[in-house]
């Protein structure tokens, strides 16, 4: 009976940092694009009114996600990928496709922009899920499931370098990574294999002139303040300034021109200058307590399936909070990654409210014990199926 009783406060818990995160990025995002003010007289501010479009957008898909089993979707996983595909290929047809610093990943729908990759993260959790959460029933099968998720995975990702998305890229390997792990793929297989996608990325980044900059100036930001690191540098600062209490909402000198991509990517600088260290600290354990709270829903899913999932889920949104934290504080490479649920940005919002809705659906079915388990000899993961 406790048990079941927390396992329905973790679903509150969840829905309740995902809208509070939401709502302080768009108190951030109407702050960072005070600039545009003078720019365009309109009652509220255009970018403002087009998150609060795909905000709606997403609540309404995370809705329907909620009540519809997360069964059938797995069962059409195959035809879901099927759609990313053709998506992702009309990023490249000219009148279609929209680029954006060299790299062509939206498609022009009027007014709004969408990101077909933000999707096919959620179509390959759900084909990684479907793939590795079934019984095995013959020998070898395991196997080929292992090459299916590993062959569409490197697929969608090598697509994705073409269109010279590399954050992107990383995070479908990063997905893939974690569920083969829980599948029961060996750990020695797993290990070179990462290895060599790491290696392949970064070849492809030193290939790119432009990437090569980012990457050296990330090395030695000192040397390039004016340049490469200009935007690392101008976050730094902003954090900085706000000290612990912050110079106050809307106060902010930084998002005067002097940090770009202060409503998107660096919008995290943003609210340390406005609203201080605690705020800053706050978002980061929301972040845990998100992933903590998805971890939970997703190992006590009804099956191996809604394990597999959720997992993939969580992974991918606390892999990219990660990422963008990592970069706007120093210690990460620029990988043009938003931060969930607060950048502005539809597509990720839309993914990410997706990605409640599945995990919420989940949680509905799930509470009746964990479906992880780790057999007697410790080297081998299992889903419970």
């Amino acid at each position: 009976m406790r048990e079941r009783k927390l396992h329905r406060w973790v679903g509150y818990a969840l829905i309740l940092v995902a809208f509070a995160l939401m709502g302080l990025g768009l108190i951030a995002l109407y702050s960072a694009a005070g600039r545009f003010v003078g720019e365009r007289d309109t009652s509220l501010l255009p970018l403002v009114e087009r998150q609060l479009c795909w905000i709606g957008m997403g609540i309404g898909a995370g809705a329907l996600l909620t009540r519809i089993d997360y069964h059938w979707f797995l069962k059409h996983s195959w035809a879901l990928l099927g759609v990313g595909l053709f998506l992702l290929v009309l990023c490249f047809l000219p009148g279609v496709g929209h680029t954006v610093h060299g790299s062509s990943r939206w498609i022009s729908l009027g007014p709004l922009t969408l990101q077909p990759s933000e999707l096919i993260k959620w179509f390959l959790c759900l084909f990684a899920a479907a793939q590795l959460g079934k019984p095995v029933r013959r020998p070898g099968e395991r196997w080929r499931r292992y090459a299916a998720v590993l062959a569409v995975t490197v697929a969608f990702a090598g697509l994705l370098l073409l269109a010279r998305d590399l954050g992107s890229a990383a995070l479908y390997l990063a997905l893939a990574m974690v569920v083969l792990v829980i599948g029961g793929m060996p750990l020695w297989l797993i290990g070179p294999g990462c290895l060599t996608a790491a290696g392949v990325i970064l070849g492809v980044a030193l290939s790119i002139p432009e990437r090569r900059a980012r990457l050296l100036a990330f090395w030695n930001m000192d040397s390039d303040k004016q340049g490469k690191a200009y935007q690392v540098w101008q976050a730094l600062v902003a954090l900085g300034s706000g000290g612990v209490t912050g110079l106050g909402l809307g106060n902010s000198r930084q998002k005067m021109y002097y940090l770009p991509e202060a409503t998107t990517d660096f919008i995290f600088p943003i609210l340390g200058e406005e609203l201080g260290l605690w705020v800053t600290l706050g978002v980061v354990l929301a972040y845990l307590v998100l992933a903590l709270c998805g971890g939970w829903i997703a190992l006590f899913a009804p099956d191996g399936e809604g394990l597999l999932l959720g997992m993939g889920l969580v992974t991918l949104i606390a892999v990219q909070a990660i990422a963008n934290l990592g970069v706007v504080t120093g210690l990460l490479p620029n990988k043009g990654l938003p931060l969930p649920f607060i950048s502005y940005g539809g597509s990720n919002i839309l993914f990410c409210l997706m990605a409640l809705g599945t995990l919420l659906n989940i949680h509905r079915q799930g509470g009746k014990g964990s479906a992880f388990s780790v057999e007697s000899q410790g080297a081998q993961r299992s889903v419970r199926l």
